[in-house]
């Protein structure tokens, strides 16, 4: 699709590698990562914000448990996700004015046009970004706020017993970023610093957008051409690397990046969908899977979850 037909609203055509460019020249100029700030910046006194930060998560995820939150959100009655979404589809993006009615229309219409969605080349670097940049996975940005807005980006805490003060926390393949969302809305008490990483696609640059201004969270965009995109010296305590697996040309290379980078005692929260390579996950993730499993068995240890060779791996902590 071409700019000619784009209408900014159900036909939007961004291009990606343009809009990267010029966020990365604005992020220079504004954005710098420092390694010694960390969420203690979100707040003046620890104990009341963890009792704030406290109060809302249990509050928030005794709605979810009830299954009201979700009724709560599509009654409309809870818009903040919405509200944050429009500024960024509206007066970044600048497509045309958009409420509530017309995310949920647009939500389904882009979903309608995503199921064609494949790789030409899966191998070729250069082919594999561009099928992340069709147009039509505009899809997976409407797809992952509904998701996340639905689960008030809770969703870390599943896990949230492995995440220790002080923490440097890598979320690779991050795409919207929703466990550093989160940890940042309920857990900055804290003192955690992160670094997300993905390659160049929309779910990328909105979260580069919503993180502009927070000098502790690195964002460091993936080159598939590169196996290693990491700061050389760089050792994470956790890393996270959630629907990422099924989707890579080189999964055992990677695996073994995120081994090397992790420190020792770090934690590696992962899952792997056992697909049939097919939409935007690749045969390489197919065949490859088995060998990126036993490689995490014979190097880490298995704190929560199930390693499943047969079947789709959910949830799973490991330790190095």
């Amino acid at each position: 699709m071409g700019n000619e037909k784009c209408n900014k609203f159900d036909k939007v055509w961004i291009d990606i590698e343009k809009v990267f460019d010029e966020q990365s020249l604005n992020l220079n100029r504004t954005h710098k990562f420092n390694k010694n700030s960390s969420t203690k910046k979100e707040y003046r006194i620890r104990f009341l914000k963890m009792i704030s930060c406290l109060i809302r998560m249990y509050s928030i995820g005794i709605l979810y448990k009830l299954g009201l939150l979700e009724k709560l959100m599509c009654s409309n009655l809870l818009l903040g996700w919405f509200e944050e979404f429009r500024k960024f589809w509206v007066n970044y993006l600048e497509n045309r004015p958009i409420d509530i009615i017309d995310f949920h229309f647009l939500r389904v219409n882009y979903r309608t046009k995503f199921q064609e969605v494949s790789y030409e080349d899966e191998l070729n670097p250069t082919k594999f970004i561009k099928a992340w940049q069709k147009y039509e996975n505009v899809h997976l940005l409407f797809h992952c706020i509904w998701k996340y807005a639905k689960s008030a980006y809770l969703d870390f805490y599943l896990f949230l017993r492995y995440i220790r003060n002080n923490a440097h926390i890598l979320e690779y393949g991050c795409g919207i970023a929703p466990i550093t969302t989160g940890l940042i809305r309920y857990c900055s008490y804290k003192n955690l610093k992160f670094t997300i990483a993905d390659i160049k696609q929309i779910n990328f640059l909105y979260a580069r957008w919503k993180f502009s201004q927070k000098d502790y969270i690195d964002c460091i965009t993936i080159d598939p051409a590169i196996c290693d995109n990491l700061p050389p010296q760089e050792k994470y305590d956790v890393i996270l690397c959630l629907t990422v697996l099924e989707h890579l040309a080189n999964p055992f290379e990677v695996i073994k990046v995120l081994h090397n980078h992790l420190k020792t005692g770090g934690i590696l929260i992962f899952d792997y969908i056992k697909g049939e390579g097919k939409g935007l996950d690749t045969t390489r993730g197919v065949i490859e899977r088995e060998k990126v499993l036993n490689f995490i068995e014979q190097n880490f240890k298995l704190l929560k979850g199930t390693i499943n060779h047969k079947e789709s791996t959910g949830l799973t902590v490991v330790k190095k």
